[in-house]
């Protein structure tokens, strides 16, 4: 869900959408709510209460997807004001305001009978799966997860094959995409450069057993189907050998 202002439709709509999934046989694994990139954006949403309300809101739509059971939260690239200055006891406070809120953000989740996963974006203030490991092990939070979202790891020059070992148990779900790793392009996969056969042998030797979502931005809607279809055909040829 990329837009706020369609969270009505959603409530309203939700039950004629699970009712099409049923219809064709999809079934949803997780709800991403990429509107709520707003309040991780910069110091002053981070430091409101932005996206709290609207997070209680999401857990009523994703109510109505009996299978679905993973709430995704993307963390925005961060930015600071134009000539700010940032010393050192401003940036703790920034990540523990950070801490602060993704834990608030669980807690809607958690208690709504859902679990939160961080769809890590490049740049963003927690820091990569490191700063995600850091938040787990300060905290002893035993919930929040990760979404392995493959372009963005790859850009962001995490180890990616090392990624399943390193959250084994903390995947709850995937954003299958590819690139180079220096653009955050989302490719299908195939045409760049992710180790493939390893991040899915590892995923699935690590004991991950969701679905292997693709999110792919092709150039034009024209490309869309061959896009999809050519990325999920390279993946399925290798699920085939694990």
């Amino acid at each position: 869900m990329f837009k706020a202002d369609r969270l009505d439709e959603w409530e309203k709509e939700g039950a004629s959408l699970v009712q099409c999934g049923r219809d064709l046989d999809v079934t949803a694994t997780q709800f991403v709510a990429h509107f709520l990139l707003s309040a991780t954006k910069d110091s002053d949403s981070l430091m409101s209460d932005d996206g709290y309300e609207q997070m209680r809101r999401v857990t009523g739509v994703v109510s109505q997807f009996a299978e679905c059971k993973t709430i995704t939260l993307p963390l925005s690239p961060f930015a600071l004001p134009k000539g700010y200055t940032l010393e050192s006891d401003g940036y703790q406070r920034l990540c523990d305001r950070l801490v602060e809120k993704l834990l608030a953000f669980d807690e809607i989740v958690r208690t709504s009978g859902f679990r939160l996963a961080l769809e890590i974006v490049p740049g963003s203030l927690l820091g990569g799966t490191e700063g995600l490991m850091r938040l787990i092990r300060e905290t002893g939070n035993e919930t929040i997860g990760y979404n392995f979202d493959t372009g963005h790891a790859h850009s962001s020059k995490e180890c990616i094959a090392t990624l399943p070992g390193k959250l084994a148990g903390r995947v709850y779900g995937t954003h299958l995409k590819d690139n180079f790793g220096f653009e955050n392009f989302a490719l299908p996969p195939g045409r760049g450069s992710i180790p493939w056969e390893s991040v899915i042998h590892n995923l699935t030797a690590c004991g991950y057993t969701g679905s292997f979502d693709l999110e792919i931005a092709s150039k034009h809607p024209s490309e869309v189907v061959n896009d999809y279809t050519e990325g999920k055909s390279f993946i399925e040829k290798i699920l085939i050998t694990t």
